[in-house]
């Protein structure tokens, strides 16, 4: 003889669409997870949640790459991420050791203007990251070679701006004097404009904001082929 049927086991719910939703978030985030490749300028992350290491910076609030490379979220001893860190590691070369020299084309960020000099931070040596701080000048006569009693600063470059410039000569301690006028590829590489769009190269001396449309005026580099 047939057994009766049993009880019929319950259903799997369907997902709702909030938990269809949080499925996707989940996923998104775990893909969106560090490592990830990051540009010069790139915001990261609010500065209130995360401390700016090496090759980023703070500004306004956020942090920000200085470097493009691979971005890693570490905490203190790479142990937690309690309080989590962003740091760049550059795609190439290694960071330990290595000094600007004489000669040297660096990639710079600009941190204080005068109307005589633009006061930068070397953040780059070539491709190499640098673990340390060095100060470096772009005065008034190295900008270019041409016209240099016209040269106004203000319209060659601005807070935050990186250039690559060539290091030109050993200044006081930790300190170095850069030129952007010993080469064409030497000038601002990466800018934001006032309405905080990347600027983009159009000519020599002027850059066009990607959100206004508006052009600023920059001493422009060569973009690299």
């Amino acid at each position: 003889p047939r057994l009766p049927p049993g009880p019929r086991p319950p259903a799997s719910p369907t997902p709702t669409g909030d938990a269809r939703a949080s499925s996707c978030a989940m996923a998104v985030a775990v893909a969106a997870a560090p490592p990830w490749a990051a540009a010069p300028g790139q915001r990261l992350g609010d500065a209130e949640e995360l401390l700016s290491g090496r090759g980023t910076y703070a500004e306004c609030g956020a942090v920000y790459a200085a470097l493009a490379g691979e971005v890693q979220k570490c905490g203190p001893n790479d142990t937690t991420l309690e309080v989590p860190v962003e740091r760049v590691a550059p795609n190439r070369g290694e960071s330990g050791g290595t000094v600007p020299e004489v000669g040297a084309v660096v990639v710079v960020r600009v941190v204080r203007m005068t109307l005589e000099r633009a006061e930068c931070v070397i953040v780059a040596v070539g491709d190499t990251a640098l673990a340390e701080k060095f100060r470096g000048v772009i005065r008034k006569q190295d900008v270019r070679f041409f016209e240099v009693d016209k040269v106004s600063m203000v319209e060659c470059f601005r807070v935050g701006d990186f250039v690559r410039a060539q290091v030109l000569a050993l200044g006081d301690i930790r300190s170095y004097v850069l030129s952007t006028a010993l080469s064409d590829n030497l000038g601002v590489i990466l800018a934001r404009s006032a309405a905080g769009g990347v600027l983009e190269p159009i000519s020599w001396h002027y850059m066009k904001c990607s959100i206004t449309g508006e052009k600023e005026k920059r001493k422009v580099a060569k973009p690299a082929s």
